[in-house]
């Protein structure tokens, strides 16, 4: 980026004159805000806030992936700060200030490995170098150990800060975040569990507006439910270019002479070749990882994960001189290893799991040993200690341990999927899917449709799209009918590098989800249809009808207002892809899946 990271561990006097700055800074607030509290001058927010700064650095600071393991590197010795898109311009957060200035309440998503977590990292020891907020990094996951009634977000970072040695009642920390002197980064929204996201979201955004004068930035998969929030503002992570890549290659500690062939040959060529495996920092590791022993690069990304279990497997020591082969405690091979490891990952991620406490790490390992590996015997111990420090498919923090990427978790766990009878894979999914309320990522389906295509058609697309094709032919083929069933209503929202878009708002989150995964299945090439001038029309008719911020608008509310059948127009894309879909429907034979086919048939297609 056109910024330089200042990659030298923060001092602390640093953090010293920021606990000072924020400590003066919020005194001076109170006294306008609260002048009949006592002895405010009294409170000692500089110590709080220098305690808190010094403890939480020397952790944040410090980062355990899949190429180290358990050894915890720190963050600027192997990280390449990615850009953010916003409208038609990069930025580069390389400097948070950057990111601040584009208002009080971000988002950024990207997909799996693209580095979030890291970047929040990043923008947490930035903010002590560069501003005069206090950071707080808030890992999302936490909160899956919560009761819906028992979570409270202010509760929950009072709680963080004090783990740091922050050393304040809470009545005065919370007098503190009306003066908006902190920097809230919340960390993989998209892993709060189900049972909890709808009163996650409603916190953090009570949270946003309660006290509005602090910065948030959120990070998460992509959603569809951030469009109604309609207060935060959207930006995604940019993929790494061909120059950040090799810088990328050049920080990592690697075996130099494999890492010099690779940085050339990624130079020469590799980048180039497989731009979208090598702009993505976590299967660029993996390029690197399996680098000695690949004969091709994989045109899946499911074979990365593949490739890297193996390499870690077999010789995760590779960076190192003088290798040796790593035993492994369980005594496992690599097979059965990896049949464990696919139910361990099965029923965590469907669990939503993501961090485990040693208990419940080893519970899960006990019913994966159960479920798979009956006829043998190992210690549920000596596995947790395979995986964390032999495979490093765990990282080991402080007393809980967490995925050294949850895209392992997610490619295994359709792993195991697959070897489901279809009878069990069908009703299994399709429960799951229709529990899920429509807050999901498609990321899993995506995978588990790459390793099994005709069985995911036959066992998970195929009966609900029929399903909902009865509906539309008993509805008398109805386009009207098939808007209004599957979706409520629309809203309008700028969309990075796009402009002002008409969304419409998911009603039938199960067959919507159904609609996207066979869009996937069929390789569909999404369309821009906001191009023309009736289009911008029609948004700039709603935005005068109901105000510069069109929200939630259902499809009643545009009857009335005699606005429906240009909306229609704007969305036409709705039933160009459902036209699409159920043509494609039409022709599958589901009977063929799986059955040998005569030569002669065969011979005939060719």
């Amino acid at each position: 980026m056109a910024e330089e990271l200042n990659v030298n561990k923060i001092s602390a006097e640093v953090i010293s004159e920021l606990a000072k700055s924020a400590a003066n800074c919020v005194v001076k607030k109170l006294g306008k805000l609260y002048r009949d509290i006592v002895n405010k001058e009294q409170i000692d927010y500089g110590t709080a806030f220098e305690k808190y700064l010094l403890d939480a650095e020397q952790h944040i600071g410090m980062a355990k992936t899949i190429l180290y393991g358990q050894t915890p590197h720190y963050l600027y010795s192997f990280f390449e700060c990615m850009g953010i898109r916003n409208r038609q311009q990069t930025i580069d957060p390389s400097n948070v200030n950057n990111v601040l200035n584009m208002g009080n309440k971000i988002i950024i998503t990207g997909t799996g490995g693209i580095g979030k977590s890291m970047l929040m990292k990043h923008f947490f020891l930035n903010t002590i170098q560069e501003t005069h907020y206090i950071p707080v990094l808030v890992e999302l996951r936490g909160l899956n150990e919560y009761t819906p009634e028992n979570i409270s977000i202010v509760e929950y970072i009072y709680n963080i800060l004090g783990t740091f040695g922050f050393k304040l009642e809470e009545e005065y920390y919370r007098y503190s975040l009306e003066t908006g002197c902190y920097l809230i980064l919340f960390d993989g929204y998209d892993e709060v569990k189900n049972v909890n996201s709808q009163k996650v979201t409603q916190e953090i955004i009570d949270f946003s507006n309660m006290y509005s004068e602090n910065h948030i930035i959120l990070s998460s998969r992509p959603l569809d439910e951030f469009v109604g929030w309609s207060d935060f503002k959207e930006y995604s992570a940019v993929a790494l270019s061909k120059e950040q890549a090799l810088s990328l290659i050049s920080k990592l500690d690697y075996d130099i002479e494999i890492k010099d062939k690779f940085y050339k040959q990624l130079d020469e060529e590799l980048f180039d070749k497989y731009e979208s495996f090598a702009s993505n920092p976590l299967l660029l590791t993996i390029m690197l990882m399996t680098f000695e022993e690949r004969v091709s690069i994989p045109d899946s990304k499911t074979d990365f994960y593949e490739q890297a279990f193996s390499a870690l497997f077999h010789k995760h020591d590779a960076m190192k001189k003088g290798k040796y082969k790593r035993e492994k405690l369980s005594g496992l091979g690599y097979e059965d290893f990896k049949k464990v490891f696919s139910y361990f990952c099965f029923r965590s991620f469907f669990k939503n799991q993501y961090e485990f406490t040693e208990k419940s790490a080893l519970e899960n390992i006990q019913k994966a040993k159960e479920k798979v590996y009956s006829y043998g015997n190992f210690r549920e111990s000596d596995y947790l200690e395979d995986m964390t420090k032999a495979v490093c498919m765990l990282v080991h923090e402080g007393l809980n341990y967490r995925f050294s990427h949850r895209s392992f978790q997610e490619y295994f766990a359709a792993v195991y999927a697959t070897q489901l009878s279809d009878e069990e894979q069908c009703q299994f999914i399709t429960s799951w899917l229709k529990a899920m309320s429509g807050r999901m990522t498609t990321d899993f389906l995506d995978i588990l449709c790459e390793l099994q295509p005709d069985r995911f058609m036959k066992n998970i697309l195929y009966n609900a799209l029929c399903e909902l094709y009865d509906l539309y032919e008993a509805n008398a083929y109805s386009d009207d009918w098939f808007i209004e069933y599957m979706y409520s209503g629309i809203s309008v929202h700028f969309i990075e590098n796009r402009g002002e878009r008409i969304y419409v708002r998911v009603e039938q989150s199960y067959y919507h989800t159904i609609f996207i995964s066979m869009l996937h299945y069929l390789h569909y090439e999404y369309k821009d249809m906001g191009n023309s001038q009736e289009y911008t029309d029609i948004i700039a008719e709603l935005k005068k009808k109901y105000g510069k911020k069109v929200g939630e608008i259902s499809f009643e509310q545009l009857r009335k207002d005699g606005l429906y059948d240009k909306v229609k127009i704007a969305i036409n894309w709705v039933i160009e892809r459902m036209n699409y879909v159920f043509e494609a429907l039409d022709k599958i034979d589901i009977n063929t899946f799986g059955k040998k086919r005569k030569f002669e048939s065969m011979l005939d297609e060719l």
